[in-house]
């Protein structure tokens, strides 16, 4: 049987073959109706334009695909990434596979999913509505996702983000803490909603100060690095109103925290207490160490492998129970205390 071209498409379509590109990868430069009909066409005459759906086809590219929403010097900032791929790198090994990183090209996370000669995905963290899984899915590869939410379509692999969260707030709760402030993680690409991760640890968060009856905590919304930490710090209420304890959603947000509050002349966790979420290796090194919520990263990393692998294979898979998450207090929480002391002994520069 040979294989389905461009032109067979733009025949049964009624259009150029140009149109058929263009819906491919531009296609905000066709109608809404357009689009749709080329694409339809598509679908059900089985053709796969890019070079990733062919190698996926004749099982010979041997590389898994790391989709990461940001750039890489973003997500590099961060120590989690390298947790998370020594726990993929396991498993590739074990099957002759390798890894490519896929960030966004151009600005587009849709055309370098288009430009990747893969044989599966790795998505981390992208929303389950985010446009770029419908290209996936019109290609055909096989893909598993990372701190998203599941469906048939897309198995993902989570961890317990919202009782860990909540057993964090409830440590600062009990030392007395009750005017909290909490660093959210970003939205993924240009999206305004949280991700589910997000949502998942905020809920946490919230549940155990509701449930202490504790004054509505302060957000700031921050990345995933000491910088965006830091100037999550500058934007904390002052005065009356400064925050006792901290929950930042990722630990280089805390240590940024840490930092800035002790440039700030303020003692942690004597005058501020703060709480991270990974426990990357740089938490247990940090001045003090950092009381942070544990999450298996290495084996989130190796079970999504493991289930990616499985799909490539044909198998059918669903998404796992959440991974265990567990606190690990060390010395950035303490009881609270100082509550009348100024926000700031100086300016941070």
């Amino acid at each position: 049987m040979s294989r389905v071209t461009i032109a067979d498409v733009a025949s049964a379509a009624g259009v150029s073959k140009t149109a058929v590109s263009f819906a491919f990868n531009n296609p905000e430069r066709l109608g809404q109706a357009t689009l749709e009909r080329v694409l339809g066409v598509a679908q059900d005459l089985g053709y796969a334009p890019h070079p990733a759906a062919r190698a996926l086809s004749m099982r010979r590219s041997g590389t898994i695909g790391v989709l990461i929403p940001q750039r890489l010097s973003t997500v590099f900032a961060n120590p989690f990434l390298g947790e998370l791929i020594q726990g993929l790198g396991e498993l590739c090994e074990e099957h002759d596979l390798t890894l490519l990183l896929v960030p966004p090209l151009d600005g587009s996370l849709e055309g370098a999913i288009r430009q990747a000669s893969v044989d599966g995905f790795i998505s981390l963290g992208l929303s389950p509505d985010d446009r770029a899984l419908g290209v996936l899915d019109r290609i055909g590869i096989p893909t598993v996702l990372i701190d998203s939410e599941g469906s048939p379509a897309h198995p993902a692999v989570n961890v317990d983000d919202q009782g860990g969260a909540e057993v964090a707030a409830r440590h600062l709760l009990e030392l007395g803490h009750r005017q909290l402030a909490i660093i959210v993680l970003p939205p993924a690409r240009t999206q305004t909603h949280s991700t589910p991760t997000a949502a998942r640890r905020l809920a946490g968060y919230l549940a155990a100060i509701t449930a202490a009856g504790a004054p509505e905590p302060h957000s700031v919304v921050a990345g995933v690095s000491v910088a965006a930490g830091a100037h999550a710090f500058e934007a904390l209420p002052r005065g009356r109103l400064r925050p006792t304890g901290v929950l930042a959603m990722s630990d280089m947000g805390a240590i940024g925290v840490v930092i800035a509050a002790q440039r700030a002349g303020l003692r942690v966790p004597d005058d501020i207490s703060v709480v991270g979420f990974d426990d990357v290796p740089a938490s247990a090194w940090t001045n003090p160490p950092l009381t942070t919520v544990r999450q298996p990263i290495v084996e989130k990393g190796r079970l999504a492998a493991r289930l990616l692998i499985q799909r490539m294979k044909g198998r059918p898979v669903t998404s796992p129970a959440p991974l265990s998450t567990r606190l690990i207090v060390r010395n950035s929480t303490s009881r609270a205390r100082n509550l009348d002391l100024p926000m700031y002994g100086r300016e941070i520069e």
